[in-house]
Protein backbone atom coordinates (compact mmCIF):
# COMPACT_ATOMS: atom_id res chain seq x y z
CA UNK A 1 0.00 0.00 0.00
CA UNK A 2 1.51 3.03 -1.34
CA UNK A 3 1.85 6.30 1.61
CA UNK A 4 2.91 9.68 0.88
CA UNK A 5 5.78 10.71 3.41
CA UNK A 6 8.09 14.06 3.72
CA UNK A 7 11.71 12.78 4.19
CA UNK A 8 12.76 16.13 5.65
CA UNK A 9 16.32 14.63 6.26
CA UNK A 10 16.43 11.52 5.47
CA UNK A 11 19.79 9.74 3.61
CA UNK A 12 19.58 7.92 -0.06
CA UNK A 13 22.77 6.62 -1.28
CA UNK A 14 25.26 8.68 1.36
CA UNK A 15 23.14 11.92 0.00
CA UNK A 16 20.76 13.69 2.35
CA UNK A 17 17.03 14.36 0.92
CA UNK A 18 15.70 17.83 2.11
CA UNK A 19 12.15 18.74 1.80
CA UNK A 20 11.08 15.65 -0.94
CA UNK A 21 8.12 14.28 -1.36
CA UNK A 22 8.37 10.68 -1.73
CA UNK A 23 6.33 7.54 -2.34
CA UNK A 24 7.36 4.61 -0.89
CA UNK A 25 5.89 1.52 -2.10
CA UNK A 26 6.71 -2.32 -0.62
CA UNK A 27 8.95 -4.55 -2.39
CA UNK A 28 10.46 -1.17 -4.24
CA UNK A 29 13.74 0.27 -4.36
CA UNK A 30 14.98 3.90 -5.03
CA UNK A 31 17.32 4.99 -7.75
CA UNK A 32 18.84 8.24 -8.35
CA UNK A 33 19.34 10.02 -11.58
CA UNK A 34 21.28 13.37 -12.64
CA UNK A 35 19.61 15.63 -15.18
CA UNK A 36 21.50 18.19 -14.66
CA UNK A 37 18.66 20.48 -12.99
CA UNK A 38 20.19 23.71 -11.60
CA UNK A 39 17.93 25.02 -8.81
CA UNK A 40 18.95 28.09 -6.67
CA UNK A 41 20.69 27.86 -3.15
CA UNK A 42 19.06 28.00 -0.01
CA UNK A 43 18.08 31.26 1.80
CA UNK A 44 21.14 32.48 3.53
CA UNK A 45 21.46 35.04 5.79
CA UNK A 46 23.30 37.68 3.68
CA UNK A 47 24.97 40.60 5.19
CA UNK A 48 22.61 43.70 5.76
CA UNK A 49 23.80 45.85 2.53
CA UNK A 50 22.27 46.74 -0.34
CA UNK A 51 22.80 46.00 -3.86
CA UNK A 52 23.92 49.48 -5.00
CA UNK A 53 26.74 48.96 -2.28
CA UNK A 54 28.16 45.77 -3.01
CA UNK A 55 31.30 45.50 -4.77
CA UNK A 56 30.90 43.71 -7.95
CA UNK A 57 34.32 42.08 -10.27
CA UNK A 58 33.36 44.68 -12.83
CA UNK A 59 31.28 47.93 -12.45
CA UNK A 60 27.54 47.37 -13.74
CA UNK A 61 28.11 43.42 -13.51
CA UNK A 62 25.21 41.56 -12.02
CA UNK A 63 26.32 39.00 -9.57
CA UNK A 64 24.68 35.40 -9.84
CA UNK A 65 21.98 34.37 -7.19
CA UNK A 66 23.87 31.66 -5.54
CA UNK A 67 27.19 34.56 -4.62
CA UNK A 68 25.09 36.40 -2.09
CA UNK A 69 28.20 38.23 -0.74
CA UNK A 70 28.38 35.93 2.23
CA UNK A 71 31.87 34.87 1.70
CA UNK A 72 34.58 36.66 2.16
CA UNK A 73 35.82 38.62 -1.01
CA UNK A 74 32.77 37.34 -2.54
CA UNK A 75 32.31 39.90 -5.91
CA UNK A 76 30.04 37.58 -7.79
CA UNK A 77 32.55 36.42 -10.05
CA UNK A 78 31.60 33.24 -11.92
CA UNK A 79 31.33 33.93 -15.60
CA UNK A 80 30.92 30.05 -16.46
CA UNK A 81 28.04 29.10 -13.43
CA UNK A 82 30.35 26.67 -12.38
CA UNK A 83 29.29 27.19 -8.49
CA UNK A 84 25.57 26.69 -9.43
CA UNK A 85 23.83 24.22 -7.39
CA UNK A 86 22.94 21.10 -8.80
CA UNK A 87 19.68 19.40 -7.88
CA UNK A 88 18.82 15.57 -8.84
CA UNK A 89 16.03 14.16 -9.20
CA UNK A 90 14.92 10.91 -7.89
CA UNK A 91 12.86 8.41 -9.69
CA UNK A 92 11.28 5.00 -9.22
CA UNK A 93 12.66 2.28 -11.18
CA UNK A 94 10.15 1.39 -14.03
CA UNK A 95 8.08 -1.23 -12.84
CA UNK A 96 7.53 -4.70 -14.98
CA UNK A 97 4.41 -6.61 -16.05
CA UNK A 98 5.23 -9.92 -17.38
CA UNK A 99 1.30 -10.47 -17.59
CA UNK A 100 0.64 -7.22 -19.86
CA UNK A 101 4.36 -6.84 -21.50
CA UNK A 102 4.13 -3.39 -20.48
CA UNK A 103 6.57 -0.98 -18.89
CA UNK A 104 5.47 1.57 -16.50
CA UNK A 105 7.30 4.32 -16.43
CA UNK A 106 9.18 5.20 -12.67
CA UNK A 107 7.28 8.19 -10.97
CA UNK A 108 9.16 11.03 -9.67
CA UNK A 109 10.10 10.70 -6.27
CA UNK A 110 11.13 13.67 -4.86
CA UNK A 111 14.36 15.96 -5.37
CA UNK A 112 17.76 15.67 -4.06
CA UNK A 113 20.13 18.31 -3.23
CA UNK A 114 23.73 18.55 -1.52
CA UNK A 115 23.56 18.80 2.12
CA UNK A 116 26.97 20.59 1.96
CA UNK A 117 27.85 18.66 5.18
CA UNK A 118 31.62 16.80 5.20
CA UNK A 119 32.17 13.08 5.34
CA UNK A 120 35.22 11.09 7.15
CA UNK A 121 36.03 9.82 3.73
CA UNK A 122 39.99 9.94 3.16
CA UNK A 123 40.94 12.33 0.19
CA UNK A 124 37.65 13.81 -0.73
CA UNK A 125 35.38 14.68 1.99
CA UNK A 126 32.73 17.23 -0.36
CA UNK A 127 29.59 14.98 -1.49
CA UNK A 128 29.48 17.94 -4.35
CA UNK A 129 33.25 18.38 -5.74
CA UNK A 130 31.04 21.54 -7.49
CA UNK A 131 29.97 23.04 -4.32
CA UNK A 132 31.07 27.04 -3.14
CA UNK A 133 32.57 25.66 -0.03
CA UNK A 134 35.38 23.45 -2.10
CA UNK A 135 35.90 26.05 -4.77
CA UNK A 136 36.42 28.14 -1.78
CA UNK A 137 38.96 25.90 -0.34
CA UNK A 138 40.63 25.10 -3.19
CA UNK A 139 40.78 28.95 -4.30
CA UNK A 140 42.54 29.62 -1.01
CA UNK A 141 45.08 26.73 -1.42
CA UNK A 142 46.29 27.55 -4.92
CA UNK A 143 46.51 31.18 -4.12
CA UNK A 144 48.54 30.71 -1.53
CA UNK A 145 51.02 28.29 -3.21
CA UNK A 146 51.11 30.96 -5.98
CA UNK A 147 52.00 33.31 -3.59
CA UNK A 148 55.09 30.98 -2.78
CA UNK A 149 55.62 30.14 -5.96
CA UNK A 150 55.46 33.86 -6.96
CA UNK A 151 58.27 35.02 -4.49
CA UNK A 152 60.30 32.04 -4.88
CA UNK A 153 60.68 32.48 -8.79
CA UNK A 154 61.83 36.48 -7.79
CA UNK A 155 63.89 35.41 -4.86
CA UNK A 156 65.38 32.74 -6.62
CA UNK A 157 66.39 34.59 -9.71
CA UNK A 158 67.59 37.85 -7.98
CA UNK A 159 69.55 35.73 -5.55
CA UNK A 160 71.16 33.23 -8.22
CA UNK A 161 70.45 34.84 -11.45
CA UNK A 162 68.91 31.51 -12.55
CA UNK A 163 65.45 31.74 -13.99
CA UNK A 164 62.65 29.44 -12.27
CA UNK A 165 61.94 27.76 -15.12
CA UNK A 166 65.70 26.80 -15.43
CA UNK A 167 66.05 25.72 -11.78
CA UNK A 168 65.36 22.20 -12.60
CA UNK A 169 68.11 22.06 -15.20
CA UNK A 170 70.77 23.18 -13.18
CA UNK A 171 69.68 20.60 -10.33
CA UNK A 172 69.88 17.74 -12.61
CA UNK A 173 73.33 19.38 -14.14
CA UNK A 174 75.24 20.73 -10.49
CA UNK A 175 72.83 18.57 -8.14
CA UNK A 176 70.25 19.61 -5.71
CA UNK A 177 71.07 23.17 -3.82
CA UNK A 178 68.98 25.86 -2.48
CA UNK A 179 69.96 29.75 -3.18
CA UNK A 180 72.98 28.38 -4.55
CA UNK A 181 73.95 26.22 -1.14
CA UNK A 182 74.52 22.54 -1.86
CA UNK A 183 72.56 20.08 0.28
CA UNK A 184 73.41 17.15 1.33
CA UNK A 185 70.18 15.08 -0.37
CA UNK A 186 70.07 13.71 -3.88
CA UNK A 187 67.42 15.17 -5.97
CA UNK A 188 65.60 11.58 -5.89
CA UNK A 189 65.75 11.66 -2.09
CA UNK A 190 64.13 15.14 -2.19
CA UNK A 191 61.29 14.40 -3.77
CA UNK A 192 60.34 11.19 -1.92
CA UNK A 193 60.64 13.70 1.38
CA UNK A 194 58.34 16.24 -0.69
CA UNK A 195 55.69 12.79 -1.34
CA UNK A 196 56.03 11.87 2.20
CA UNK A 197 55.31 15.07 3.74
CA UNK A 198 52.94 16.34 1.39
CA UNK A 199 50.79 13.33 1.07
CA UNK A 200 50.63 12.49 5.15
CA UNK A 201 49.48 16.85 5.28
CA UNK A 202 47.00 16.30 2.52
CA UNK A 203 45.38 13.22 4.70
CA UNK A 204 45.78 15.12 8.03
CA UNK A 205 43.95 18.13 6.04
CA UNK A 206 40.68 15.89 4.85
CA UNK A 207 40.46 14.45 8.27
CA UNK A 208 39.28 18.14 9.44
CA UNK A 209 35.67 18.20 8.90
CA UNK A 210 35.06 21.86 10.17
CA UNK A 211 34.62 23.68 7.31
CA UNK A 212 36.13 27.19 8.71
CA UNK A 213 39.26 24.89 10.33
CA UNK A 214 39.71 23.68 7.15
CA UNK A 215 40.08 27.09 5.08
CA UNK A 216 42.11 28.91 8.49
CA UNK A 217 43.78 26.24 10.82
CA UNK A 218 45.27 28.55 13.15
CA UNK A 219 47.66 27.37 15.89
CA UNK A 220 51.27 26.66 14.22
CA UNK A 221 50.09 28.31 11.07
CA UNK A 222 49.32 31.59 12.72
CA UNK A 223 52.49 32.00 15.08
CA UNK A 224 52.23 35.51 15.27
CA UNK A 225 48.61 35.11 16.24
CA UNK A 226 47.71 37.70 13.97
CA UNK A 227 44.11 36.42 13.91
CA UNK A 228 43.17 35.54 17.39
CA UNK A 229 41.33 39.56 17.43
CA UNK A 230 38.01 39.02 16.05
CA UNK A 231 37.69 42.48 14.95
CA UNK A 232 40.86 42.01 12.67
CA UNK A 233 39.80 38.57 11.15
CA UNK A 234 37.81 39.45 8.71
CA UNK A 235 40.15 41.78 7.04
CA UNK A 236 42.90 39.46 7.20
CA UNK A 237 40.78 37.19 5.29
CA UNK A 238 39.90 39.81 2.67
CA UNK A 239 43.41 40.52 2.30
CA UNK A 240 44.57 36.87 2.21
CA UNK A 241 41.99 35.81 -0.81
CA UNK A 242 43.17 39.38 -2.80
CA UNK A 243 46.68 38.86 -2.33
CA UNK A 244 45.72 34.84 -3.32
CA UNK A 245 44.57 36.06 -6.52
CA UNK A 246 46.68 38.44 -7.53
CA UNK A 247 49.50 36.07 -6.93
CA UNK A 248 47.49 33.17 -9.19
CA UNK A 249 47.22 36.09 -12.08
CA UNK A 250 51.30 36.57 -11.53
CA UNK A 251 52.47 33.65 -11.80
CA UNK A 252 50.26 32.63 -14.86
CA UNK A 253 51.89 35.47 -16.14
CA UNK A 254 55.46 34.25 -15.08
CA UNK A 255 54.28 31.21 -16.77
CA UNK A 256 53.09 32.44 -20.44
CA UNK A 257 56.40 35.07 -20.17
CA UNK A 258 58.48 32.14 -19.80
CA UNK A 259 57.14 30.15 -22.83
CA UNK A 260 57.47 32.91 -24.99
CA UNK A 261 60.56 34.76 -24.31
CA UNK A 262 62.82 32.23 -22.33
CA UNK A 263 63.04 34.48 -19.70
CA UNK A 264 62.60 34.89 -16.14
CA UNK A 265 60.50 38.06 -14.70
CA UNK A 266 63.56 39.81 -13.72
CA UNK A 267 65.61 39.63 -16.69
CA UNK A 268 62.58 40.11 -18.53
CA UNK A 269 62.06 43.51 -16.80
CA UNK A 270 65.53 44.57 -17.24
CA UNK A 271 65.10 44.17 -20.96
CA UNK A 272 62.96 47.44 -21.24
CA UNK A 273 66.23 49.48 -19.98
CA UNK A 274 68.10 48.38 -22.70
Amino acid sequence: MATTTTAAASHFFGTRIHGAVVKQRSGKFQARFSFGKKKSPPAKKARPTRDSDRLVWFPGATPPEWLDGTMVGDRGFDPLGLGKPTEYLQYDFDSLDQNLAKNDVGELLGVITDSGELQPTPLQPYTEVFGLQRFRECELIHGRWAMLGTLGAIAVEALTGVAWQDAGKVELVEGSSYLGQPLPFSLTTLIWIEVIVIGYIEYQRNAELDPVKRLYPGGYFDPLGLASDPGKLENLQLAEIKHARLAMVAFLIFGIQAAFTGKGPISFVATFNR
